[in-house]
């Protein structure tokens, strides 16, 4: 399954080997975007967008709301436990705080247990996704942060902003372990899912970083890259006239197929 959301506010569920979608909602108003993530186990599809400070978990069966994230409150509190039943209940010693802007990105982590979430505010969160509640809150980025994802083992999360850094994060600490910077705004980050490397998208350009050596290796003239399951080869989206999709060898860079 494939979980999509879409620039009219609606939230799909994809049967990846067909194409048909299985359900659709209105989650969100129209004429306002949104992104989706699936858990690893399939259960839920969790989507951010619509210009809400808030996440929404829905139920993969059947597309029906089961729990919604924390909003702030305005006033230095956060609503930060949720039901799954849509109740909340203000805890004003919250050490941590909700999303004060609207949520740009999402993901789940591989064990399923927990979400990222990155906004407007220039935050990312880490929420129990079992619970609804704030765990931890990720700060350093000065521009708004558009994409996060999660290592392979869990322990980890990249985020990318618009002020051109990407950050690597321990999950437990909510200590930023590394980061550099590129020339333009960060539009997608995803770890390798064999190495401790972070592919990045950022303006014409997609860069692998290497978080251990700081290498970094750039395929130009691609607005998108992603890595395949193994790990071994990047496939890149070109310049959207020109129609290409290329394969590219994730050690030696060299062009495998298009």
């Amino acid at each position: 399954m494939l979980a999509v959301g879409t620039y009219d506010g609606r939230i799909l569920l994809l049967d990846a080997a067909t194409g048909g979608a299985r359900w659709e909602v209105q989650s969100y108003p129209e004429d306002t975007f949104q992104r989706a993530a699936m858990s690893p186990d399939g259960r839920f599809v969790a989507s951010v967008g619509g210009g809400e400070e808030c996440w929404k978990l829905l139920d993969a069966a059947s597309g029906v709301e089961c729990m919604a994230g924390a909003r702030h409150d305005g006033a230095g509190a956060c609503s930060c436990r949720v039901t799954r039943s849509g109740r909340r209940s203000l805890d004003e010693g919250c050490p941590v705080r909700a999303h004060t802007a609207e949520l740009t990105a999402v993901a789940f982590s591989p064990c399923g247990q927990r979400l990222a979430t990155a906004g407007e505010d220039f935050a990312v969160i880490l929420w129990d996704a079992q619970t609804g509640n704030a765990e931890l809150v990720l700060e350093g980025h000065i521009d708004s942060v558009r994409t996060v994802a999660f290592s392979a083992e869990g322990g980890r999360v990249a985020s990318g902003s618009g002020d051109g850094s990407i950050r690597v994060w321990d999950v437990t600490t909510g200590a930023s372990l590394h980061t550099i910077f590129q020339e333009t705004p960060v539009s997608w980050v995803q770890f390798s899912p064999s190495k401790n490397r972070v592919l990045a998208s950022a303006g014409y350009d997609a860069d692998q970083w290497d978080v251990d050596s700081g290498e970094v290796k750039t395929v130009q003239g691609c607005f998108f890259a992603v890595f395949s399951p193994d790990g071994r080869t990047i496939a890149t989206a070109s310049d959207p006239d020109a129609h290409d999709v290329l394969l590219v060898d994730a050690e030696t860079g060299d062009l495998r197929s298009r």
